[in-house]
């Protein structure tokens, strides 16, 4: 990915990318400055463990540091300008600004380093959460807020596939992440939030614990599980079938669903407040293109009503696969 250098999330404003003084972060603009429009590739440089994350950005026509910002998590592939120019149509209709980090194979290898959240070290020891590939987007944030380049004091965080994977994780593990809302799509299979489950399918032996408190703030997290109606291939290439995984469902409409409902149930259990949402999406299959107008609509109900716009079944949404 070409990148520049030294600048704020491929915003492109003055400061981006020089070290501010106390001063400047202390200060927030009076006015909302303008941003520069359209696309943009970034290097962004994580303060603690100097890391460097590439991100691909598109900011619309009018945007300024009022404007919704929505980080998007890519699937398997890492490849963030494809997600960001899938979400360019949608951003430009509801306004929003769009931010897409790729987190390196080499730094976040594979599974245990991207969707897994890099918890674990090399050597099988617990990593210090600033090593969490899930700590990055609050430090991305962050620095939106310090460069003056949002006012807003929370962001809306949409992952489809591998994506969705790194998002409902990264809710379990950090939930009290700046998240406005959330939206899930497609994941291939699910870390449940209950204890029954063996790590990485469940919570049980977890290399961080998930107390009750943190489920509790889980259970309150605002989150839509959405995926394609159409996403019911059982021996689609990228979906897992070890056992743990098919006792999940055949296919991904059957596990967002089971994913939906334990949360839901184990809420109910323990008299947690529950604000979750499930939904499919008619006609799309497993694309994150097809997804991202519904979500961009869904993320604009949010931001008018504090709701997203959707009508949770009371019963599994019929997954019959192709």
């Amino acid at each position: 990915m070409p990148t520049t250098p030294r600048r704020y999330l491929g915003l492109l404003l003055a400061l981006g990318g020089l070290a501010l003084s106390p001063l400047a972060q202390s200060q927030t603009p009076q006015t909302a400055p303008p941003l520069a429009t359209g696309s943009h590739e970034s290097t962004f440089t994580l303060p603690q463990s100097q890391r460097q994350i590439e991100v691909a950005s598109y900011v619309p026509k009018g945007a300024d540091a009022k404007t919704p910002i929505v980080f998007v998590l890519t699937g398997l592939k890492r490849n963030a300008e494809d997600y960001r120019d899938a979400w360019i149509k949608a951003a430009d209709e509801y306004g929003f600004t769009i931010v897409v980090p790729r987190f390196s194979k080499q730094d976040y290898p594979g599974v245990a380093g991207y969707n897994l959240g890099n918890l674990v070290a090399k050597d099988g020891q617990p990593n210090p959460p600033e090593a969490w590939s899930y700590t990055v987007i609050d430090d991305l944030f962050s620095d939106l807020e310090q460069s003056g380049q949002t006012e807003r004091q929370r962001y809306y965080l949409f992952g489809h596939s591998a994506g969705c994977q790194f998002v409902h994780r990264m809710l379990t593990f950090v939930p009290q992440s700046r998240i406005q809302a959330a939206i899930c799509s497609a994941a291939g299979w699910w870390t449940l939030p209950d204890t029954d489950n063996e790590w990485p399918y469940g919570l049980k032996d977890a290399p961080v614990a998930v107390d009750r408190d943190a489920q509790r703030q889980l259970a309150g997290l605002d989150l839509l599980v959405t995926v394609g109606a159409e996403d019911t291939d059982p021996w689609h290439k990228y979906l897992r079938r070890s056992y743990q995984a098919m006792a999940q469902g055949n296919n991904r409409v059957e596990r967002a669903w089971v994913y939906y409902k334990t949360a839901e149930q184990k809420a109910n259990r323990y008299g947690f407040d529950f604000h979750w949402a499930f939904q499919t999406v008619p006609g799309v299959g497993h694309d994150n293109a097809g997804i991202a107008p519904f979500a961009a609509k869904q993320f604009a109900a949010f931001e008018r009503h504090g709701a997203f716009d959707v009508v949770t079944p009371e019963t599994a949404p019929e997954s019959t696969p192709d």
